[in-house]
């Protein structure tokens, strides 16, 4: 693993051209929590893990890229465990477990095929976002 690598190894990628749906998804200033319904872009990330698992879809990262937020963000309770039990079921392999940058990128592809139908989903539907929100959590 070059020096690259090892940087961006514990950080969580997104494709620059959707940095903007994080942004607005969590977006603090406007103090508006049913118009942006999350706390913060890990929350993100991690429905829009859930969005591209529901569909069977990942998507490789196209770059540039930005890195939003590090893996130990994530919650060694709930997150971290989900993440790797994606990525055993996805390889079908235990030995996944011993290499958390493919865990990532699994997670990062799965990301990146859910985050464009959250965003529709919470933001270009009828309804504010958080309601949006709550409907797709029932679907």
């Amino acid at each position: 693993m070059d020096t690259q690598e090892l940087k961006e190894s514990d950080r969580v990628s997104i494709e620059n051209v959707v940095h903007q749906y994080y942004k607005e998804l969590t977006d603090k200033s406007s103090q508006d929590p049913e118009g942006a319904p999350f706390l913060l872009m890990k929350d993100v990330f991690m429905w829009a893990v859930a969005i591209g698992i529901r569909n069977g879809t990942r998507q490789p990262l196209s770059r540039p890229t930005s890195q939003i937020f590090r893996w130990d963000q994530f919650s060694q309770d709930s997150d971290v465990p989900a993440l790797k039990a994606v990525a055993v079921a996805e390889t079908g392999d235990v030995e996944i477990l011993l290499d958390p940058p493919a865990i990532l990128r699994i997670a990062e592809e799965y990301a990146n095929a859910g985050i464009r139908e959250l965003r529709t989903e919470l933001s270009e539907r009828e309804g504010r976002p958080l309601w949006n929100l709550l409907s797709l959590a029932r679907s």
